[in-house]
């Protein structure tokens, strides 16, 4: 076991964004908070767009306890939305904005939320999965309400603050409830790791329903520091933006790297600047092109939405390619699955407990024995492979259990195949990763059986998967089977997948490319 250390300078038991929010409107009211294309938001004013957001939403109906779901893209309107809703003493549900069909509905059933706020564009995808009187549209929210109307005191540390809805392996995705302390202490961490004083500016371009823009706004907070965010990550505009707005770190998945790198040197103004990217994972020749070729320090870190990050890798203690290590608070062990730990260089799985309060998931909603499963012997299974070198730093190698990973989304293998089981010819299915190795992550592909006398159509299977699962979710590869190429574990009837073609075979279609070829 490596026993947690926390890095020197980092002050836990935080209460929560609220209580940030309300320190940073005391101490630094006029500084820069939030920086997009065409506007700027200081402290004080994002306080007074929540404090409106709140008004709107009691108005509503919303009361503490319940649940508000939130279906948006990125904007600052979101994040007043956001704040409103715990400021109300309400659960904030962040839904995927890329959800269509049965995931969709699966989350919204699940959460059962008494309100879900929305961008005008996903009320005719919400109306098939809740009343249409429960659906608001963000845009009529209004942020510039004078209000005098006295809102629930800020929540204890401990209290729900919010569902992010993460992949199932045998099941449906499961809700993960984080407290309000989670993000406000994740956010110190983060600070102390990036060193981020009042004179930095973040850049944020990957969804804010994701449990990372939940800590970056807390890390600004806290720190005096602005966030610049864009409505998601684009290749052409990101060293323009970069330098508009003077961003002296960013955040980033493997592959948006990977999709940098393609555009060459960014401009001088952007390296005049530009100090740290912290990454999950980094491909090798990122460390290459930004920290050889370009001075600017990479930093990998592993977490999961359970737990954001048990470890990172700091500018003073770091070896290229690992995931980092234990230096936020948490007990790290590699496991075999008896639970006995694994000598150095063995594989085994990940497994972390932190030694303070808010660092960890309060269980999964509604989901009693998910949650006692998960905290086995009252260590957290991640479900993932790992070693452990001679010092200490943790290097990934791969999930153990039934999910992918694609464009930084955890993918659901379950509902995935559930999914593609409803299309026209298809009797089985089984999904399976085939490794990016340029941007260290999944792509998918689908092992096929089709219906007696059914051939594969490239265009029709497309379209299907175009109209019912989510972008990251999309496969680029299919492998049409017979059904002996199936076989079923005993008891369980789970498909073995490891006796399937696994990776790029002869029999393999490149899905975009067969259909391109098609139309």
């Amino acid at each position: 076991m490596i026993t947690g250390r926390l890095l020197d300078g980092v002050t836990l038991g935080r209460t929560g964004p609220l209580a940030d929010l309300a320190a940073a409107r005391r101490r630094w009211p006029d500084r820069p908070l939030l920086r997009w294309a065409g506007g700027e938001w200081t402290v004080a004013q994002f306080a007074s767009a929540v404090r409106s957001a709140a008004a709107e939403l009691r108005g509503l109906g919303v009361r503490p306890g319940e649940r508000v779901a939130i279906m948006a893209g990125n904007s600052a309107r979101m994040l007043a939305v956001q704040y409103a809703v715990w400021s109300l003493g309400a659960v904030e549900v962040a839904v995927n904005s890329e959800l269509r069909g049965r995931f969709l509905r699966h989350v919204l059933t699940d959460s059962d939320p008494a309100l879900v706020v929305a961008d005008a564009r996903f009320h005719e995808l919400l109306s098939d999965c809740v009343a249409p009187e429960r659906i608001a549209d963000l845009a009529i929210i209004r942020l510039d309400r004078e209000t005098a109307a006295e809102f629930q005191p800020a929540p204890a540390a401990g209290a729900l603050a919010s569902l992010l809805y993460t992949s199932g392996t045998t099941g449906p995705s499961k809700g993960v409830m984080l407290p309000h302390g989670y993000f406000s202490n994740f956010g110190a961490v983060l600070s102390r790791v990036l060193d981020i004083g009042p004179a930095d500016t973040g850049f944020f371009t990957m969804p804010f329903f994701h449990v990372d823009a939940h800590i970056a706004v807390p890390l600004c907070l806290q720190t005096g520091s602005a966030l610049a965010f864009a409505p998601r990550f684009s290749v052409s505009t990101f060293w323009a933006d970069a330098e508009r707005f003077g961003v002296t770190w960013f955040g980033a998945v493997g592959s948006m790297l990977s999709a940098l790198i393609t555009r060459g040197r960014p401009p001088a103004a952007v390296l005049g600047r530009l100090r740290t990217i912290l990454a999950a994972p980094v491909p090798a020749a990122a460390f290459e092109f930004f920290e050889d070729d370009l001075g600017v320090r990479v930093l990998q870190m592993y977490g999961q939405t359970e737990a954001d990050g048990p470890l990172y890798s700091t500018p003073e203690h770091r070896r290229r390619g690992a995931a980092g290590w234990s230096c936020a608070g948490f007990d790290v062990r590699v496991a075999a699955p008896d639970g006995t730990e694994v000598g150095v260089g063995e594989a085994g799985e990940l497994q972390t407990r932190p030694r303070y309060p808010n660092m960890i998931t309060l269980g999964y909603w509604r989901r009693p024995e998910a949650t006692v499963e998960a905290f086995r012997d009252l260590w957290f299974r991640t479900g993932d492979l790992v070693h452990q070198d001679a010092d200490g730093f943790i290097w990934y190698r791969g999930r153990l259990t039934d999910s992918l990973r694609r464009r930084g989304e955890n993918i659901s293998a379950f509902e995935l195949e559930d999914t593609v089981r409803g299309a026209p010819g298809v009797r089985e299915c089984a999904a399976l990763a085939v490794r990016d190795e340029l941007g260290g992550e999944d792509d998918i592909k689908l092992v096929l059986v089709l219906d007696a006398g059914a051939s594969f159509d490239p265009v029709s299977f497309r379209d299907f998967c175009a109209r019912s699962l989510p972008r990251f979710a999309r496969p680029r590869y299919v492998e049409v089977v017979p059904e002996s190429a199936i076989v079923r574990g005993p008891g369980t009837g789970a498909i073995q997948k490891h006796l399937l073609p696994a990776g790029i075979t002869a029999d393999t279609i490149d899905l975009p490319a067969a259909a391109a070829a098609a139309d």
